[in-house]
């Protein structure tokens, strides 16, 4: 009996280490560019798109947006036909303040 609960504690504990080593850790969040799509657009037309409606590159991150441009953006991506692959909508979601891009959308 201790034997198999001796059994069953190794276990337990080798169990989290043997998973790590076949999970992906650490990897960095997709880019905007790629979280878009429209039909026919290419990886271009979508940078293209994403500049136009303010961003600062293809990333989708830009530190110094407040929350209102940064729904401002994503409203002027939806507007152009796009939509997202996570089904990610900014407008979804709860801040303190009104997002004023969203009011305009609906």
């Amino acid at each position: 009996m201790i034997l198999w609960l001796k059994h069953l504690a190794l276990g337990v504990l080798i169990a989290p280490f043997v998973t790590a080593c076949f999970s992906q850790p650490f990897q960095p969040p997709t880019a905007d560019a790629d979280l878009w799509e429209k039909p026919g657009a290419s990886h271009q037309d979508v940078v293209a798109s994403m500049l136009a409606c303010g961003e600062k590159n293809g990333s989708g991150i830009d530190p110094n947006a407040s929350f209102q441009e940064r729904a401002q953006r994503f409203v002027c991506m939806k507007r152009a036909g796009y939509t997202r692959r996570d089904g990610f909508d900014i407008c979804a979601l709860h801040p303190k303040e009104p997002l004023r891009a969203c009011e305009s959308a609906q």
